[in-house]
This record gives C-alpha cells, sequence and structure tokens, in this order.
C-alpha cells in the first residue's frame, strides 16, 4: 500500500476537496490538517482514522491469503517494528489483547532454578 498521507492528499486532489473542506468534516481546522500533512508527514492512527473516516473510508484488518497465525519470526519482526517506531509498552500489550492475545514474561534462565531462587550469574 502506498503512503497513507499520500493517498490522502491524492484522494483529496481526485475529489477536488480543499484543506478547508475536509478539516471540517474531519472535526479539525485547516491549519491542524495540513501540519498533519504536510509537517508530520508520520501522523498517529488516531488521526489517519479520522481523516479516512470524513473522506469515507474504513481501515478493517483482513488476514492476508494463506497467511498463519504468528510464529516466532513474525513475533520477532513485529517487535523490531515497534522498537524501530518507538511503539510504547502498553500500546504493544493493549493491541496484542484486542487480538485475544496477551504478552507474558518469561525468564531465560532454567525455570526450577529461578523457582527455587538459584541464581548462576
Amino acid at each position: 500500500m502506498q503512503n497513507i498521507v499520500e493517498f490522502i492528499k491524492e484522494e483529496m486532489s481526485n475529489r477536488g476537496m480543499t484543506y478547508d473542506l475536509l478539516a471540517e468534516k474531519a472535526g479539525t481546522t485547516r491549519q491542524n490538517l495540513w501540519t498533519k500533512l504536510n509537517k508530520n508527514t508520520r501522523p498517529n492512527f488516531e488521526t489517519v482514522r479520522k481523516i479516512l473516516a470524513a473522506l469515507d473510508y474504513d481501515l478493517v484488518v483482513e488476514k492476508k491469503k494463506g497467511a498463519a497465525d504468528p510464529g516466532e519470526k513474525e513475533i520477532a519482526d513485529f517487535f523490531a517494528s515497534t522498537d524501530e517506531e518507538q511503539v510504547s509498552y502498553e500500546c504493544v500489550q493493549a493491541l496484542f489483547s484486542t487480538m485475544g492475545y496477551s504478552l507474558e514474561l518469561k525468564t531465560h534462565k532454567n525455570e526450577e532454578n529461578v523457582k527455587q531462587g538459584i541464581d548462576n550469574y
């Protein structure tokens, strides 16, 4: 999928829609909308959803054809992406929770030794 900001700008252009009109439909000011689409090329998810709703679009989550539930590699890739994007722990925890998953702590050490308080540094 193309960059979402570019998609929004292209959609505005195709419709002959001004920043004033889209801002009104999105419940924001023209200046705020302009800033989100021109100075901040990485607007937050809520902002994108509001703008898309004003353009009569909904974001939907679809499982890719043939995709299985995430394995270790996919989860590692997801964590790498969240690190790169500097996503908060609470955000990641909430995302997993809404999909029916939870984040659990698992020690790298022998579980039995941890339970007994044995530490081998």
